[in-house]
């Protein structure tokens, strides 16, 4: 008798802590799931600076314009290619490393063009040589701006290296992605 008094006393206390348990198990798992749900949130942004910083690049711009691409470069998009360093594997850092390598190569290539299409402009007296000259190193940059470009527009190695990440099926699978 003196034994059931006791369990009949002790199961409030068991099933308080039962109820406990139970609610600290929700608690990890909603936690769990707002930091699956962060991490998205930060990455689909830095997916979203890469495809906005590819299209800008990509835009028909003149060559006085370089500026504005190395502004948006280092403005808006370094500090996504830094938190990308932590927040994706390698392989998806290197591919944005070698995004942001293009678009400065671009900006760059289109300030040569317009250096080297100032310098024809005042060759017009000059010899042919000179200006023939001259008008092929524009042509270069012609072809080297299109190269660029060409690489840029293809914005599926940015799907391809996202698409772990940013597939919204998998935010709730317990699968953990690998860095």
């Amino acid at each position: 008798m003196e034994l059931i008094e006791k369990i009949i006393l002790a199961l409030p206390s068991i099933i308080i802590a039962g109820i406990v348990a139970y609610i600290a198990y929700q608690q990890y798992e909603i936690n769990r799931q707002k930091l699956k749900l962060d991490l998205y949130d930060r990455r689909f942004k830095i997916y979203i600076a890469a495809i906005a910083l590819v299209r800008f690049a990509y835009e028909p711009l003149p060559d006085e314009r370089y500026e504005d691409i190395t502004k948006k470069l280092d403005n808006e998009f370094i500090d996504h290619l830094n938190a990308a360093y932590f927040l994706l594997n390698r392989k998806a850092f290197n591919t944005l490393k070698e995004i942001a390598q293009e678009v400065c190569d671009l900006a760059s290539a289109m300030a040569s063009r317009l250096s080297t299409a100032k310098e024809l402009n005042q060759l017009q007296e000059s010899n042919i040589e000179d200006r023939k000259e001259c008008n092929n190193e524009r042509k270069g940059w012609d072809s080297k701006i299109q190269e660029i470009k060409q690489s840029l527009s293809n914005t599926s190695r940015i799907n391809t290296v996202f698409d772990p990440y940013l597939d919204f099926r998998n935010l709730y699978d317990s699968r953990n992605i690998s860095k």
